[in-house]
């Protein structure tokens, strides 16, 4: 037997398992909706292809030959799997589930959004699994298409027409010092104050900087940086114990004033708030558990925003 997958109808398969499993014409062509002539046809060309008889008639029925014995579990397999490819996903429910979920969010994002997030899924979804990866920009549009990443939350918009996006949120920045800061001996901070003092910041991210970093370049800014530090968590601390001074979303700023000795103060230029979305691949819209799950971010955001952050 020496047969090439092109040269085979695929449908006639469908009739050779059928005439495994039940052993006669007429009940095969029940259980494929066909007629027994339409059967009979569909083994006879079958046969030619194969080069094989593949069943005798005996007092039993249509036997199967040895040859066509050994073929029918990889043939039904392959049938199954092809079967389970093209059939439709199943429902998303929540309370039965047993998912994970892979999400790309920065320190600011879990601090502010996560807890919350989690206490969601769990009370609705107890076996599904929250995965929570760094915000490596550079590969965040290669993750999201290749599936390794599910969803991000992030201010950076990529020009890739196959990333969706829903807007989440608008964060103001803001400066922290030292409250006794030489800077704000005045008691304000002026530009001239800001661009003479030394600064904390995160690093730049897929060549374009931090939200902060793109306003600033837009208006002429420069910053005296001496203090690298890879998350916003840090800074706080950084500035509470030092002449640096530190620009980082508001919510952010606004819990570690309550325990730190800092203060906060407007960036002094004209300085729009920062927009955070929700990004995703478009081939996974139809996902009925990532809708779900994009739909729990989406009003854990709402709550959040119309409790100040709180």
């Amino acid at each position: 037997m020496n047969v090439k997958l092109h040269q085979l109808d695929l449908n006639l398969l469908r009739v050779f398992d059928a005439l495994v499993l039940e052993r006669n014409l007429t009940r095969a062509a029940l259980r494929l909706h066909m007629s027994q002539p339409a059967v009979s046809n569909a083994l006879a060309r079958l046969r030619l292809q194969l080069g094989e008889p593949l069943f005798v008639r005996t007092a039993r029925g249509m036997t199967p030959t040895p040859s066509a014995q050994s073929l029918h579990g990889p043939i039904r397999a392959a049938l199954k799997l092809l079967q389970d490819s093209l059939a439709p996903p199943p429902a998303f429910d929540p309370a039965k589930a047993e998912q994970g979920f892979a999400l790309s969010m920065n320190d600011y994002a879990q601090f502010a959004l996560l807890p919350r997030l989690w206490a969601r899924v769990r009370s609705q979804a107890p076996g599904v699994r929250l995965g929570v990866q760094p915000d490596v920009a550079d590969e965040l549009p290669v993750r999201l298409a290749a599936g390794s990443l599910d969803l991000a939350i992030d201010y950076l918009h990529f020009d890739e027409s196959e990333l969706a996006y829903i807007p989440l949120l608008e964060e103001q920045l803001v400066v922290i010092a030292r409250r006794d800061h030489p800077a704000l001996a005045g008691g304000s901070l002026d530009m001239a104050a800001y661009e003479a003092a030394e600064h904390v910041t995160i690093p730049a991210r897929a060549g374009r900087g931090s939200p902060l970093e793109i306003v600033l370049g837009s208006a002429k800014v420069r910053r005296r940086v001496a203090l690298h530090v890879p998350f916003y968590m840090s800074i706080p601390a950084v500035v509470a114990g030092s002449e640096l001074l530190g620009t980082m979303p508001l919510r952010l700023a606004q819990h570690f004033a309550t325990y730190l000795p800092i203060t906060l103060h407007p960036l002094p230029m004209s300085v729009p708030p920062v927009q955070v979305s929700l990004i995703w691949h478009r081939s996974r819209d139809a996902d009925s558990g990532l809708r779900w799950l994009r739909r729990q971010i989406t009003e854990t955001v709402a709550v959040l925003v119309e409790e100040g952050g709180e």
